[in-house]
């Protein structure tokens, strides 16, 4: 480890002597270094060595994040890092995961966003608390209060006034169920909000949905453009007697979907999809490579 390193300081240095005149050349070469940090923070032996990793990963990510040519910067050979910009070109989310030794995992996102009037980008550190949230569907969360999830797609819809970003994102959770979580982020001031009362189903309101299913199947949680709606498998129990227990829940070739009206999110059962859309929604190619299934 202490020889790997050795190996990147003379590089680290070398991009520190020219961080007044900042180039594309200088940011390839920080994305050369973040390269081989987010290779070990996935793959390290050990979880002490893909903390070192990701240590080291986060200082020099925020570093490069905060030159103003980096926002345009597609960062394309992170292949494991979820990047995602917003529909407005507001911000932008680096979001990555680290596995920890007993199965669970750790999520750490940085949210860049540009200041026309500085020559800086501003960076705001999410903290992942999911193990304290309780209730996470009906919290109202910020910057210092996450509930940690690695996003795969930023939904953006036009409207006036304070703009709402509902967020699609993957929970490893435990082993034995795996979590899609779809969230909300707005900004206030200069923090950042998650979660707001705009899901809407028969039997309530909630500021977030979790959708929680067998580790061992794949369920599908996906924005369509057109019709604006997230669908998502309808799940069910593998048998009836273990109705509650989500671990044990699966698709069951049925579709339930979130529609959007009037800034809401309508929940509506047994829908027909049609496959009406003649392309899938648009997910960048990094995430197609990327860490996990959608």
């Amino acid at each position: 480890m202490k020889k790997l390193f050795s190996f990147l300081l003379p590089l680290l240095l070398y991009s520190n002597l020219f961080s007044q005149n900042v180039s594309k050349k200088v940011i390839a070469e920080y994305e050369d270094t973040l390269k081989v940090m987010a290779h070990g923070i996935m793959n390290g032996e050990t979880e002490e060595q893909r903390r070192e990793f990701h240590n080291g990963f986060i200082k020099e990510l925020e570093e490069v994040l905060h030159y103003k040519q980096s926002f345009r910067y597609p960062f394309d050979s992170l292949i494991t890092i979820s990047c995602l910009t917003s529909g407005d070109n507001k911000f932008r989310l680096f979001n990555w995961i680290l596995k920890l030794d007993n199965g669970k995992y750790q999520y750490f996102c940085l949210v860049q966003i540009p200041n026309k009037k500085k020559n800086e980008n501003k960076i705001i550190h999410l903290t992942d608390n999911s193990e304290n949230i309780r209730v996470p569907e009906t919290e109202k969360l910020d910057q210092n209060n996450w509930y940690g999830a690695l996003y795969y797609d930023i939904v953006y819809i036009k409207k006036k006034g304070r703009q709402y970003y509902t967020l699609l994102g993957w929970d490893g959770n435990d082993g034995f169920s795996t979590k899609k979580i779809i969230d909300v982020m707005h900004f206030a001031g200069r923090n950042i909000k998650f979660g707001h009362p705009i899901f809407r189903s028969k039997k309530q309101v909630t500021n977030r949905v979790i959708v929680e299913y067998d580790s061992k199947t794949s369920v599908s949680v996906k924005y369509h453009e057109k019709g604006k709606q997230i669908v998502m498998d309808h799940l069910v129990p593998v048998k009836k007697m273990l109705e509650g227990l989500h671990e044990y829940y699966v698709p069951d070739g049925t579709y339930d979907a979130y529609i959007y009206n009037n800034g809401k999110w309508e929940h509506k059962e047994n829908i027909d999809i049609g496959i009406k859309e003649k392309s899938p929604p648009k997910i960048k190619k990094k995430n197609q490579k990327g860490l996990l299934p959608r």
